[in-house]
């Protein structure tokens, strides 16, 4: 995911609308790699489906940053019960995604 490097625009620049599509890219891509997700890949890409549904770009973007981090990186307190990720499989996040790109950019982000 290319959401910023020193030889591009910095994310936050970009207008909403073109956030939005580079977060569904980014999301796009990452599932489509092969492999079975980890509990952690799950829930950072459930999160930030939600956080971009939500106009949450920013969080987004964290999400997926983070999710490159390999498992190593996370301490014992950062562990993933699978009770959090219970029922999110690649199909469903699937599905959000095609969900979320054909809902319109929420332009006043929703904190809930």
């Amino acid at each position: 995911m290319s959401m910023s490097t020193s030889n591009q625009r910095q994310w936050w620049s970009y207008s909403k609308e073109e956030q939005k599509r580079l977060l569904e890219d980014a999301v796009e891509e990452y599932l489509s790699q092969p492999g079975e997700l980890s509990d952690r890949e799950k829930l950072l890409l459930r999160d930030a489906i939600g956080h971009t549904y939500r106009g949450l770009f920013g969080m987004a973007a964290h999400d997926l940053g983070v999710l490159r981090l390999p498992e190593s990186a996370w301490g014992e307190s950062a562990r993933v019960d699978p009770a959090m990720v219970d029922g999110i499989t690649r199909e469903r996040l699937e599905r959000a995604l095609r969900a979320l790109r054909g809902a319109p950019v929420q332009e006043q982000p929703v904190f809930m």
